[in-house]
């Protein structure tokens, strides 16, 4: 495996990343056309249905012609911010914060019409609440925080119905997924709990004989997938760790179900699915997902074999992305989509990346092992790191050394705002650090080569 490459990748999608603000196109956003909003159209519900699936399935270009605007989306926040059992990428506490809701959830930024539900823009549901508190748990904010409190009133309040958790609280539609991240990041907060409990065991009954999840329980939602089937035994593999270790039934439940992910949602080449036990479309988020299910449950070797395919086959070098998928017949599929791909796919990459440790007889890897360049640099005054900090400094690629300087400069802003001046200091020394070795290495920051 060559960890450098995968490093390099990730941290270039990354900077792109950054340098777009977050921002960017998704799969479900195209009922923000201003096109589509002017034509009044947007009152009825197949119109609704019938142009997000128009979008959703046509070339990349429609999107600028029918004027899409790009969005912040607080799940790409939260997969950076280390959701999903990730690795911390990105300082992103504060602006999930400011994204919460005031009923204490969090949503999508863009209406959003399925054909069991309609959602408003920014109207909270369980599975992006459910991914930011996730992330801000990791970011280690306490449990009972204002704003974790808030929250769980949402999830047990709002969207508990008998037995499961709803992914709106207007709605009794049931997704299995859904309810299972709700109940998890309820147990989270406040602990053991009878809801959770219920949903959990309403899951494992729901386990087909196979092993397998269909997505939901309407007639429309009895498709089983890769991508959500790994979600599934993730949360319950985490649970397991959590203390729900002797829940009747779990141990059985995982086993079989990683039994069925590994038969079936891997194809003959042992690359993922979407689509379980059919081959056709692959999405990029389901490569994803694969990736870090294969590492939780031990497999390495296929991680890092998913990981050097996706590398090969997904990841557009000239534009620092990785591809939505791959057609049918065996093209990329390019459209660029910031939260369904490349959120997930650095997320994924992330994990992989931590779960092989660098190879310390190298002295590069020495230099960086102690060293993270996804947080903000800082520099005491004298700082005994300070050799080894600038070492790592000066070999970082450099769409990674941007992104530094730019996640350290907004962490600069943010100290100043709170009057934090110790921690602006150090960050102060970072930034003219940075400046100093961008200068002897020809690196011009602030704005990008070629813009």
């Amino acid at each position: 495996m060559d960890r450098d490459r995968l490093i390099d990748i990730r941290d270039r999608v990354l900077a792109r990343m950054v340098a777009d603000g977050f921002a960017g196109a998704d799969p479900f956003d195209g009922l923000e056309s201003a096109l589509f909003r002017a034509s009044g159209l947007g009152r009825f519900r197949l119109a609704r249905l019938t142009w997000l699936q128009a979008i959703k399935r046509g070339p990349e270009g429609l999107r600028k012609v029918v004027r899409i605007p790009k969005m912040v989306n607080p799940k790409t926040l939260a997969l950076l911010g280390g959701a999903a059992q990730g690795v911390v990428l990105c300082d992103v506490r504060s602006r999930l914060l400011e994204l919460q809701n005031p009923d204490g959830g969090w949503g999508y930024p863009f209406e959003w019409q399925a054909r069991a539900f309609y959602a408003t823009r920014h109207q909270s549901n369980a599975i992006v609440t459910s991914f930011v508190v996730d992330a801000l748990l990791q970011s280690g904010m306490q449990k009972d925080h204002p704003a974790l409190v808030h929250t769980a009133r949402f999830v047990e309040g709002k969207l508990w119905r008998e037995g499961y958790f709803a992914y709106f609280d207007h709605s009794k539609v049931e997704i299995h997924n859904a309810s299972l991240w709700a109940a998890f990041v309820l147990y989270r907060i406040i602990g053991p709990n009878d809801k959770t409990t219920q949903a959990v065991e309403r899951m494992i009954a729901a386990q087909k004989a196979d092993g397998s999840w269909a997505y939901g329980t309407r007639s429309h939602h009895r498709f089983v997938d890769g991508f959500h089937t790994g979600y599934v035994l993730d949360l319950l593999d985490r649970l397991r760790a959590s203390g729900m270790d002797g829940l009747n039934g779990l141990d059985k439940a995982i086993a079989c179900g990683w039994q069925f992910y590994r038969a079936a949602c891997f194809d003959n080449k042992d690359l993922p699915r979407s689509d379980a036990g059919r081959d056709g479309f692959l999405d990029a988020h389901a490569v994803a997902q694969a990736k870090a299910s294969l590492c939780r449950f031990g497999d390495r070797d296929g991680a890092i074999r998913v990981s050097e395919w996706s590398a090969e086959n997904l990841f557009a070098p000239s534009r620092d992305l990785f591809f939505a998928g791959i057609k049918k017949d065996g093209r990329p599929d390019r459209r660029n989509y910031m939260r369904w791909t490349q959120a997930w796919m650095v997320w994924a990459l992330s994990i992989v990346i931590e779960s092989t440790g660098p190879n310390l007889s190298n002295p590069q890897d020495q230099a960086m092992s102690n060293f993270d360049p996804t947080v903000p640099i800082s520099f005491a005054h004298p700082d005994p790191d300070r050799a080894e900090k600038e070492e790592a400094l000066r070999i970082l690629p450099e769409p990674a050394f941007r992104a530094l300087y730019d996640i350290t400069r907004a962490a600069a802003s943010r100290a100043k705002a709170e009057g934090a001046m110790e921690t602006l200091y150090g960050l102060t020394r970072g930034m003219k650090t940075l400046q100093r070795i961008a200068a002897e290495q020809g690196i011009i920051l602030g704005n990008r080569r070629g813009a």
